[in-house]
């Protein structure tokens, strides 16, 4: 990052701005987003604000304002930061080319930082149409890792742009949690957490048209209770726009063996762009069924908790996926009862106005619940409230909870036997003449169940927004959403909107 500091010394607070050397603006598309910083430093400043300039460019791009900054004029913004501690992160505009644009064409863009209690300080960023462009190889999906077993990835790129990245990339490798990552090198930085991850400058030259990897594998040891996860990188050139996510203060750490390298390789059509793969182990998750029992009045409707524990050993994270990706449990209510509801917190009802469960209505033969956590550990829970009329006595009824396993990310059970728990009721009340042994739920259902199968539902209900209950070993309530990361058609975790603020210099 080029820094700009002010001309003359002024007491008390100085500002700093964090502006990138150089911004490649493509000749079809749209530029990335503008990556601007501004620092107090020595004390607090304040009515801060920042014009930015990109007149230069007057013809050859148009500037789409982002953040809360405002137009002043064409090509022109002014970013008022009000008071300011520490440092904050700019999210000022991107540029798209106009039609006359091309390769080749160049401009800059100005900055001048004031405030009323410290000097004024300018900057500046070089502007390319065309420029470097560098696109990653995907990582292959890997299977059948071994519990606590190692695996390699070799991070590999190429240069599909119109102008040399001629002072060198970086690379930041970032991953899911479930791993870590050795720290071989000396010339990369390494973070504390995998999500947050690691990053390498290499001085190499990159040609247009040239494609490298490095020059040794990046290697990483799997936690013995991880199931799935995923290893990503994304490359840029020196002095170019950098990830939102990437703030140098982040990784603390150094590598201490020999630096990491870039050898050449072949470019091709294998390169496209997104340099991300999932890998699997062998880890396997007990499901366990948690069935409870329907006590009351014929007529009466009363709740039941229903659900799902993972009783482990593995871990089944995805956080960096769909919630729903841990599986289902199958609800069959016993014969002479009605399910009229699986409602959300506070919305009971008969029938609740929200089924959490499909189909959504009552009165059905069966349903199919979602085991909606992102972070389904071993000891941990996912429970649905029903409301279930009883409607006559059934001698000998029995319902049943069936876990299912999700056939894309299985969990191996290897324990079969409390996969069904049973549904019972206890009702008061004229029993009905000949029940028959069909009215019970299907043998297929029941056959699994056991008395080590079966179990009172844990309390906690369902979480909002439609999502079911997760609790853990201590019945905290997990979160039953997605995280912040969201990976979708191979787009990275770390390649989200910037956050507005920060709270001080590279702060998270």
């Amino acid at each position: 990052m080029a820094v700009a500091t002010p001309a003359a010394h002024a007491a008390g607070a100085t500002l700093v701005l964090d502006a990138q050397e150089n911004y490649y603006l493509p000749t079809e598309g749209e530029g990335p987003n503008l990556g601007l910083g501004i620092t107090a430093s020595g004390g607090d400043a304040h009515d801060v604000s920042v014009a930015v300039d990109a007149s230069s460019l007057a013809g050859k791009a148009t500037m789409v304002v982002t953040g809360d900054c405002v137009s002043t004029g064409t090509l022109k913004v002014r970013c008022d930061v009000g008071p300011l501690s520490g440092g904050e992160s700019i999210d000022p505009f991107f540029l798209k080319p106009t039609a006359a644009a091309k390769a080749g064409d160049t401009g800059a863009i100005t900055y001048t930082a004031t405030a009323s209690d410290a000097a004024t300080v300018t900057g500046k960023t070089d502007v390319l149409v065309g420029g470097p462009k560098l696109v990653a190889r995907p990582y292959p999906a890997l299977k059948g890792i071994a519990p606590g077993a190692g695996f390699e990835r070799t991070p590999a790129f190429a240069d599909t742009g119109t102008a040399p990245a001629d002072k060198g990339v970086m690379l930041l490798v970032q991953d899911s949690e479930g791993v870590s990552l050795a720290r071989d090198h000396s010339n990369c930085h390494y973070a504390d957490r995998p999500d947050v991850g690691a990053w390498c400058r290499f001085d190499t030259p990159v040609a247009p048209g040239a494609a490298y990897e490095t020059d040794a594998p990046l290697r990483y040891t799997a936690a013995k209770d991880t199931m799935y996860g995923y290893n990503s990188y994304v490359v840029w050139p020196v002095g170019g726009t950098a990830p939102d996510s990437f703030h140098p203060s982040d990784f603390p750490g150094t590598g201490t063996g020999a630096p990491l390298g870039l050898k050449s390789v072949a470019s091709g059509s294998g390169f496209t762009g997104s340099g991300y793969g999932t890998f699997a182990t062998t880890q396997h998750a007990d499901y366990q069924a948690l069935g409870d029992t329907a006590e009351g009045k014929v007529g009466k409707t009363v709740s039941i908790t229903l659900g799902v524990r993972n009783n482990g050993p593995g871990w089944m994270n995805f956080r960096w996926m769909d919630a729903d990706n841990s599986g289902t449990f199958v609800v069959t209510p016993p014969a002479g009862t009605t399910i009229t509801g699986a409602p959300g917190p506070g919305e009971q009802g008969d029938p609740g106005p929200r089924w959490n469960c499909t189909p959504g209505k009552a009165g059905a033969k069966s349903y199919t619940c979602d085991i909606a956590s992102t972070d389904f550990k071993p000891g941990d829970s996912v429970t649905q409230e029903f409301t279930v009329r009883i409607d006559r006595v059934v001698p000998g009824a029995t319902g049943s909870v069936r876990a299912v396993e999700n056939p894309e990310y299985p969990n191996r059970d290897d324990d079969a036997s409390n996969d069904t728990a049973a549904i019972t009721v206890k009702a008061t009340g004229s029993a009905t003449s000949s029940p028959s042994p069909s009215a019970s739920a299907s043998p297929s259902a029941t056959a699994t169940a056991s008395p080590s199968g079966s179990g009172a539902g844990t309390s906690g209900g369902t979480t909002t927004g439609g999502g079911l209950a997760a609790t853990g070993a201590d019945g905290a309530l997990l979160r039953a959403g997605t995280a912040a990361l969201l990976v979708a058609g191979g787009a990275l975790v770390f390649l989200a909107a910037r956050r507005s603020r920060r709270q001080g210099v590279g702060g998270r």
